[in-house]
């Protein structure tokens, strides 16, 4: 018989890696259930919003980025295009 894993985590912290992995994946029921539960386990609104404040940041991270390149491919070729109209 398979001996059972320790816990490292505290079950508050277990459920704020579950309400950020919810955000990360865009699991609204996940996102339902965990917020529950973390409230149930006595996770403060302040810390739920902490950890979901965290996750919009790093989820955004990705979308800010995309949107730079685009801006920057953008600006590169009106730079060219004016390049070659200047020669």
């Amino acid at each position: 018989m398979e001996k059972k894993k320790e816990n490292l985590l505290t079950p508050k912290e277990q459920e704020f890696v579950a309400i950020a992995a919810s955000v990360a994946g865009n699991c609204l029921r996940s996102l339902r259930l965990h917020f529950q539960q973390a409230i149930d386990k006595g996770c403060s609104l302040e810390e739920i919003e902490e950890v979901v404040d965290i996750s919009r940041s790093i989820k955004e991270r990705p979308i800010n980025d995309i949107y730079q390149i685009a801006i920057d491919l953008l600006t590169d070729s009106r730079e060219n295009v004016r390049n070659m109209s200047d020669s």
